[in-house]
């Protein structure tokens, strides 16, 4: 899973949206079908109801049943049945009327004169009308129209008795694999039953969810687009305190964000964060301080010290053990003397108060002149130098000097029995390039940051017989990026140490 914050982010408040949507969209489409089918039921009664007043010819009620169809918004013709009985014989039903409801077996009002399913007994012939009834035809010849919008006939019995109001129930059967909507309607002894395939609003009910589907993947996608534009502006502030955070050093500990303008959440973080870095500033100016003062301090009196010593040894007995005794003192002091002068220099290092006195410094001279010097100090390497004439960089000439010394220093304190040292230097456009290699024994940190360490020695040479205090490379690599280039570790195979001096 990718392990990102705005995508988490984007992908709840999709997942939260579609599960919102989804629970509307099914509430709201399982209240639209419960209204379609209300609706149905309403419009197969009132049709039923109308049409019990009526007494029409087989072919009258065809075109009924057509219409009712087309009125009903039925595509197909088929998914309305009629079936109407006026007692008299003059029965009809719809060709596709469904097998399994049968005419008797339905729930008839109890209003209805005689039983569910008997034709109700004739009623007492009616006397000839005084005048001829009007024809069946219009002038043309054709089917008379259809009395769509004539008010049913007075269902008044012949005998002048009130009209007699329909009884109308709807049920809802299934017949086979299909689930048919009924309405009856019952007056005086005709009887209407008007029946809907239920498969007519479960095709309208799946168009609308079809849409629904269909519109839910883009509406989540543009809710996931605006969570993830949200979110990146809602994530400004860490990105803030991120680059503030890499791009902190000893001397930008002064830095501070600005929270004006930034929401409530964000304002204490940023507070919190501003105060950490005033605390981290100050608390780092007590211990530069105390280093530097420390250094300062001991420097005076280790120089009256070994100037005591060294006057002392003088003065003692050639090759007495007092003479001894002194010397090894003044090693130690001379050792404590380094060790305050390396602090002094870190110190103002790591405050950006270290004063450089640039001026043009030939390093092809300088490295010469130190490894000769290590030929003589170490016979028993040997030492190969590449180093073309004249190069000739800008730089403090003691600083640069200390470098160099510290750089072959090691390659010569940490290295094998009878070993080797490689002295590589070039120049390009990036400035002046020096790498020393040597053979060791020492393996390398799984942390390069390790080399450079203060106070850390490699585990082969924590034995006073080596000289030094593990502040060398430390040393070396603050001066050359104070000079504007870099010391670093060169990854190499198992028995090699390599560092790779830059200066601009």
């Amino acid at each position: 899973m990718i392990r990102s914050f705005r995508f988490r982010l984007a992908l709840l408040a999709s997942l939260l949206t579609g599960a919102a949507l989804l629970a509307f969209g099914g509430g709201a489409w399982a209240l639209l079908r419960v209204q379609r089918l209300d609706r149905l039921d309403a419009d197969l009664r009132a049709h039923a109801e109308r049409e019990t007043g009526r007494r029409r010819d087989v072919d009258d009620w065809r075109r009924i049943e057509s219409r009712l169809a087309a009125d009903l918004g039925f595509d197909d013709a088929r998914a309305l049945a009629l079936a109407v009985s006026d007692g008299q014989g003059s029965d009809y039903r719809s060709p596709h009327w469904p097998a399994g409801l049968a005419m008797a077996a339905l729930p008839w009002p109890a209003a209805a004169e005689g039983r569910v399913g008997e034709a109700p007994p004739r009623r007492p012939p009616r006397e000839a009308p005084s005048a001829p009834p009007p024809p069946r035809q219009d002038e043309a010849g054709g089917d008379r129209p259809l009395p769509r919008d004539r008010p049913p006939r007075d269902r008044g019995g012949e005998d002048g008795s009130p009209a007699e109001r329909p009884h109308v129930v709807s049920l809802t059967r299934r017949a086979g694999e299909q689930t048919w909507h009924v309405a009856l309607a019952v007056a005086g002894g005709n009887r209407v039953a008007v029946a809907a395939d239920e498969q007519v609003v479960a095709a309208e009910m799946a168009e609308v969810r079809r849409a629904f589907v269909w519109a839910l993947p883009p509406v989540l996608l543009l809710v996931g687009f605006g969570a993830w534009l949200f979110s990146a502006r809602a994530l400004r502030p860490l990105k803030t305190l991120t680059a503030v955070s890499r791009e902190l050093s000893v001397a930008a500990l002064d830095r501070r964000i600005p929270a004006a303008g930034e929401d409530a959440e964000f304002v204490e973080l940023i507070e919190v964060f501003n105060h950490m870095l005033a605390r981290l500033e100050r608390s780092f100016e007590q211990a530069q301080r105390f280093s530097a003062d420390a250094a300062h301090e001991l420097k005076t009196p280790l120089a009256i010290l070994q100037g005591q010593l060294e006057r002392a040894i003088q003065s003692a007995e050639a090759g007495s053990a007092l003479q001894a005794q002194l010397a090894d003192i003044l090693d130690e002091v001379r050792r404590l003397s380094s060790i305050s002068g390396k602090l002094l220099l870190l110190s103002r290092a790591d405050a950006g108060r270290l004063r450089l006195h640039r001026e043009a410094v030939d390093l092809s001279a300088a490295l010469a002149e130190l490894i000769e010097d290590a030929r003589l100090l170490a016979p028993h390497l040997q030492i190969n130098a590449k180093v073309p004439p004249g190069l000739v960089v800008q730089a403090d000439g003691a600083l640069l000097q200390q470098v160099l010394h510290n750089l072959l220093s090691n390659a010569i304190k940490y290295n094998t029995e009878y070993g080797w040292i490689r002295c590589e230097a070039s120049a390009g456009a990036q400035g002046m390039t020096l790498r020393i290699a040597n053979a060791s024994h020492q393996p390398a940190p799984s942390d390069p940051e390790q080399w450079f360490a203060r106070f850390v020695r490699g585990d082969v040479a924590r034995t006073r017989a080596v000289d030094g205090v593990g502040l060398g490379l430390s040393v070396a690599r603050e001066i050359a990026r104070a000079h504007g280039g870099d010391l670093r570790w060169v990854p190499g195979p198992v028995g090699v140490v390599c560092f790779e001096l830059q200066l601009r």
